[in-house]
C-alpha cells in the first residue's frame, strides 16, 4: 500500500506540472482524489490492514492528499 500511495504523490507531481487550464486540473483531482478516486479506492482498502499499520498508512494517505490539494491550488493560482 506504501508503495501505491508513493506512486499516487509521484505521478501527480508529474502530470500537475503539464497542465495550463483549469478544466485539466479539476479532471484530474477527481480521477485521483475524488469519490471513485485511486487514492479514495485505497482508502476503503485500510480495514484490511492490521491495527498497527492502519495509522502509518492513514498519515501517509492524508500526507498525500493534501500534497496534491496544495499542488492543485498551486497551479489554479
Amino acid at each position: 500500500m506504501r508503495e501505491k500511495l508513493e506512486a499516487i504523490r509521484t505521478r501527480a507531481e508529474a502530470e500537475l506540472s503539464t497542465f495550463d487550464s483549469q478544466s485539466q486540473l479539476e479532471e484530474f483531482r477527481v480521477q485521483v482524489l475524488g469519490k471513485k478516486g485511486e487514492l479514495t479506492s485505497l482508502l476503503k482498502m485500510m480495514g484490511s490492514l492490521s491495527a498497527e499499520e492502519r495509522p502509518i498508512m492513514g498519515q501517509l494517505a492524508n500526507e498525500v492528499r493534501a500534497f496534491i490539494e496544495e499542488k492543485i491550488t498551486e497551479k489554479s493560482k
